[in-house]
């Protein structure tokens, strides 16, 4: 499900309609996502007392329901600080010992089961995350003691959520040695590239260890710079895969599961009457044939757009569409997030513009069926240039002036988002981002940076991927193939060119990758054989650009480390290459 972090009345009633959709078809049980109630992650809303004290009347509510098939569902709890608190082997009571003293969080990430009864039982998220975009230390506290089993229809269901399960010999394998004999995950797992195989690979080692079938849900949909790409998965005790849902969609994926029968477990039975022939018209046990990479990381961008603007209360979006690739695609992603009517590009031309800039523009808007207008900077350009002549002893030159040009838009572009309440997409890459090869307060001033995480080779890919499926359709490639082979300009001054203030980007991007994903030194890329002068140059402009960075808008996580939520580096910063 697609959850609203802090929407609790919209989480209420997709959690509800999912339950009675279940309950129509005989379900035995329903299991929602890591804190489907609140929405995944809540950061600091959990903080504040209003906060928790909202979710547990939202539970309370989902509770009363008393004709509907028992829910698992994902949500927080406050609790007194007994228990984090495990027992000793003298009957002493010991802080757990990842903590140095007893002042923990009183919250829990924990998995509710409802049943017509109300709350049957609770599990408790044992372990933690604190790596990559996860910070839970800062608001929960682990679960510890014995682990939650419920026995549904005759088998003892073990109650896991998310982390839980990536361990080996962990919390999942300490359920089958209970007696669980079937293990249900709770997830919230952010989508980057390849990691739907690394979850199968690691579910199908987790059944194999426990020789338990495994129910993965995870949660879909567009938090910040986060995406959630579903494509939920039921394994077997062999783990092969029996059931998977669609990526970047909202589904009720039903599945019959052979587990073996067992008496263990708090007992929540709430079985209802099947009809055969429904629930095979709704294909059970469903394999949804997985997305090819390049489809995910398109998927992934159009939710994450498409979730922000939603969420957010955004109705339309604006960009300045230059004829460039970069621009271009964010047009056409806009398009497939929002629709047409809900996209407005602006050519902003200035007196270093050639004329193919505006007439790509006006293709790409052409093909994409926007409204796209064109406004001339030059006079701006001239009178903010006369303006600064005197402090300046001249006329502004070199970067100040190419600089001001970009100010010059944006100032356009925010004035307009004033005036409609439109928001304003920037269009960098990651590329660009990493080198701070761009203007601050120009180019990087807007709402949301749709691909800040794409570097710019993928882009060009990305562009080829939405061509070529564009065809397959019928329909007409929405980037012409002029923008796909001009060299990349940023058209500030005169003759300019991108690989004038760059290496080629397939040079560049793999180098970034390194030193930016991988964290590597510059040290050891030149240890690995690459050009040392390239690598110096590269990293000093990654190292030299923190301060940019800091101040761009956010967008949507696609890579194993983005910028800002993911990569955190001083500003100020001692440590360079030599």
């Amino acid at each position: 499900m697609n959850a609203v972090v802090g929407g609790f009345a919209q989480n209420v009633e997709t959690l509800s309609r999912f339950r009675t959709q279940a309950g129509t078809l005989g379900a035995d049980l329903v299991l929602s996502p890591e804190l489907s109630l609140v929405g995944y992650p809540p950061e600091d809303l959990l903080l504040k007392e209003g906060f928790i004290e909202l979710a547990r009347l939202a539970l309370l509510d989902l509770a009363r329901a008393t004709d509907l098939p028992p829910l698992l569902v994902g949500t927080v709890a406050s609790e007194g600080p007994d228990v984090v608190l495990a027992p000793s082997s003298d009957g002493r009571d010991v802080v757990h010992p990842i903590f140095d003293e007893p002042k923990l969080s009183h919250i829990a990430n924990v998995l509710v089961a409802l049943n017509e009864q109300g709350i049957a039982a609770t599990a408790t998220k044992r372990l933690l995350p604190n790596y990559d975009v996860f910070d839970e230390l800062r608001y929960f506290h682990p679960g510890v003691g014995p682990q939650t089993i419920i026995n549904v229809a005759g088998v003892a269901v073990g109650l896991l959520i998310c982390e839980d399960v990536w361990t080996q010999f962990g919390p999942a394998a300490e359920l089958a040695v209970q007696g669980a004999t079937l293990l249900v995950v709770a997830n919230a797992s952010p989508y980057a590239r390849g990691r739907r195989d690394e979850r199968e690979a690691m579910l199908r080692e987790r059944a194999i260890e426990t020789n338990c079938p495994i129910a993965y849900v995870n949660l879909v949909g567009g938090q910040d710079e986060l995406v959630f790409d579903g494509q939920s998965v039921v394994v077997n005790a062999k783990g092969q895969v029996i059931a998977r849902a669609n990526a970047f969609s909202e589904e009720l994926l039903i599945c019959e599961i052979d587990a073996r029968p067992s008496p263990v477990g708090t007992v929540i039975d709430a079985v209802y009457g099947r009809d055969e022939r429904r629930l095979k018209a709704l294909h059970v046990n469903h394999i949804a044939e997985p997305p090819s990479e390049i489809e995910e990381i398109y998927g992934a961008l159009v939710m994450g757009t498409r979730d922000y603007l939603r969420k957010n209360g955004f109705r339309t979006a604006i960009l300045g569409l230059s004829g460039g690739v970069d621009s271009s695609l964010v047009a056409t992603i806009a398009v497939d997030a929002v629709g047409a009517r809900a996209v407005r590009g602006f050519a902003m031309p200035s007196r270093y513009s050639s004329g193919h800039s505006v007439s790509d523009a006006q293709e790409v808007a052409r093909r994409l069926d926007i409204e796209i207008t064109t406004l001339d900077i030059e006079p701006a350009h001239q009178a903010l240039g006369d303006t600064l002549s005197d402090v300046l002893g001249g006329e502004p030159k070199g970067l100040t002036d190419e600089n001001l040009q970009a100010r010059i838009r944006s100032v356009l572009w925010m004035a307009i988002s004033n005036d409609t309440g439109a928001i304003v997409f920037t269009t960098g890459n990651k590329s660009e981002m990493a080198t701070g090869y761009s203007t601050l307060y120009g180019d990087s001033a807007g709402g949301f940076a749709v691909i800040k995480d794409v570097s710019k080779t993928l882009v060009y890919e990305l562009c080829r991927y939405r061509n070529e499926v564009a065809v397959s359709n019928g329909d007409l490639e929405p980037i012409p193939l002029s923008v796909l082979e001009k060299s990349p300009s940023a058209e500030l001054r005169p003759d300019q060119f991108d690989d004038q203030s760059l290496p080629p980007y397939d040079e560049l991007d793999p180098l970034l990758e390194l030193y930016v994903e991988g964290d590597a030194t510059a040290e050891e890329l030149i240890a690995r054989g690459h050009d040392p002068a390239l690598v110096l140059r590269i990293t000093r402009l990654v190292d030299q650009s923190e301060y940019k960075r800091r101040q761009m808008p956010p967008g949507v996580r696609i890579s194993r480390k983005a910028f800002g939520r993911d990569r955190r580096m001083p500003i100020t910063n001692a440590f360079r290459p030599e």
